[in-house]
């Protein structure tokens, strides 16, 4: 795996733990939305940034739900809620390809 998808994943951690802890409510998704453009820009293809942005997306959100989850911590409640926040993190990785793509079509027309 090369640094540019490790630092990927770290920063995407990171904007999930620090969005749970100081950013609540519906405009959580704003810091969210410009690390997915800015991942989408970096990328030199359109396939990089697809994929780069999928990554970025499906972390978050693996990162974020834990992190809130206030829910039963019995064995049942704990493994249902694993499976919902690896079901629910595909939604993140579908926002992060839309993301992706936007910021390396606006690369495209900038430059």
């Amino acid at each position: 795996m090369s640094r540019y998808k490790i630092l990927l994943i770290l920063t995407a951690a990171l904007i999930g733990f620090l969005s749970s802890r100081f950013v609540v409510g519906w405009y959580t998704i704003i810091p969210w939305m410009v690390g997915t453009l800015i991942v989408g820009y970096l990328a030199a293809k359109r396939r990089e940034a697809l994929l780069n942005g999928a990554l970025f997306g499906y972390m978050i959100f693996v990162v974020y739900m834990p992190s809130v989850y206030q829910g039963a911590s019995d064995t049942k409640s704990i493994l249902m809620f694993i499976g919902f926040v690896m079901a629910f993190s595909l939604i993140g990785a579908i926002a992060g390809v839309v993301g992706g793509f936007l910021g390396n079509l606006i690369r495209g027309k900038v430059s």
